[in-house]
């Protein structure tokens, strides 16, 4: 496939707009369970949008990604003006045919992280220093699953507000959001009914006489084991939960490698997944069969069956490598637990062939989008000289600044129980 295929140019269309309009919120509540959208402490959000639409910003605004549902519920929730995704390339293959006219139509830019993007960064380079809408992105590179606790974020957000103070806007605006979500109204019932939701799926009993706490830390340990013996990984689960997580993570990291003959193993687990995951998209997705010879095609074929398998084992990783149990210990706890339990049955759709598009999510959950601490870059960051040391320098405060979003938005969902 050429790269225009694989980023489609934006081409922003105003019917597009005027369908999401139309038909949004009957999606978001019937395919996405989302039944309404609340935005606390508006302010601070219809502020930094006003002075863009009054031409005196550029805003790029960075929201913490904590489910599927987080850019539609963005999108519709603040309604006007119009917003501006980064969305990452693969996203088009699960999310379903109509994405991939809809998304250029919305003037929505397809990235790859860790890849090539001459294309998406020529066009984001010149576009947000003159924004015609507010350019929206997840810094932490993909969903994370968790509302109150950021992952470590990507430069792309410093790099866009970089480019932005070569343009003639007064101000470059980076405002970090976070997006939670109320699953149900009787929280404790609702977690019970996912711990026997977890025992049918996984065959596994739990001790109901333990407190929530152990029932969901005996669930996380039962999770592990379940992984390694459905891959056949034969190691030996000791130490900390994250110190068994993280060596499941590397093991069907390194299978997946091994299959897809990828020699660069370096960097975290997050760097591998991308390498893995492209490397299956490109064999899966982006190879056109008819194109090529009888001979061609059997080699083909075997490398399909070789990245369906890495593909796989990549797909648990992509959900195990955000597993915490620590997480569990914070002031809305039963919240916190729902989180992680989702993400622990996510697991096991993972190991069943699923991927994100079929994560269970209830139906009639509550959104909360919440801004918080916006970043002026120009008057805190235009005196810096050395790019390297200023796009440094904004990545650590946004962080931060999501960081403290999170833990608010926290506060919030408890005070408004």
């Amino acid at each position: 496939m050429t790269n225009k295929t694989l980023f489609p140019p934006p081409a922003y269309v105003p019917a597009a707009r005027a369908l999401v309009a139309l038909f949004g919120r009957l999606y978001l509540r019937f395919a996405l369970g989302v039944s309404k959208i609340e935005l606390p402490g508006r302010e601070v959000l219809q502020s930094e949008l006003k002075r863009f639409k009054e031409g005196r910003t550029s805003l790029i605004i960075a929201f913490r990604h904590t489910a599927v549902e987080d850019a539609p519920t963005l999108l519709l929730g603040v309604k006007n003006p119009h917003l501006r995704f980064l969305y990452g390339r693969d996203v088009v293959n699960w999310a379903g045919k109509p994405t991939k006219l809809l998304f250029p139509a919305l003037g929505f830019v397809a990235v790859e992280n860790r890849g090539n993007n001459r294309e998406s960064a020529r066009y984001l380079h010149t576009e947000v220093q003159d924004p015609r809408f507010p350019i929206a992105l997840a810094p932490e590179g993909q969903v994370s699953y968790h509302a109150y606790s950021c992952a470590s974020i990507e430069p792309g957000a410093a790099h866009l507000a970089s480019w932005a103070l070569e343009g003639p806007r007064e101000e470059v605006v980076i405002l970090p959001v976070g997006i939670g979500y109320r699953y149900a109204k009787d929280e404790e019932r609702f977690l019970s009914g996912l711990i026997t939701r977890w025992e049918k799926e996984s065959g596994i009993p739990v001790d109901r006489s333990l407190p929530s706490d152990g029932q969901i830390r005996f669930i996380g340990s039962e999770t592990l084991k379940l992984v390694n013996t459905f891959w056949n990984l034969d190691l030996t689960l000791e130490g900390s939960f994250i110190e068994q997580r993280d060596r499941l993570c590397d093991s069907l990291l390194a299978y997946s490698e091994s299959l897809g003959g990828i020699e660069d193993t370096s960097g975290s687990i997050i760097d591998r997944l991308f390498r893995v995951r492209y490397r299956a998209v490109g064999v899966l997705n982006d190879t056109d069969r008819s194109s090529l010879s009888e001979e061609e095609r059997k080699l083909h074929d075997r490398e399909v069956e070789r990245q369906r398998i890495s593909n796989h084992a990549s797909q648990v990783v992509d959900v195990l490598e955000y597993l915490d149990l620590d997480y569990l210990e914070g002031k809305h706890t039963v919240q916190r637990s729902i989180e992680v339990l989702l993400s622990l049955l996510d697991v096991l759709n993972r190991l069943q062939g699923g991927m994100i598009n079929s994560r269970f999510s209830p139906k009639g959950k509550k959104a909360f989008i919440l801004g918080g601490t916006p970043i002026e870059v120009r008057k805190t960051f235009g005196h810096l000289t050395g790019r390297k040391k200023r796009l440094n320098a904004i990545t650590r405060t946004l962080e931060q600044r999501l960081d403290e979003v999170s833990l608010s938005l926290e506060e919030v969902m408890l005070q408004s129980r």
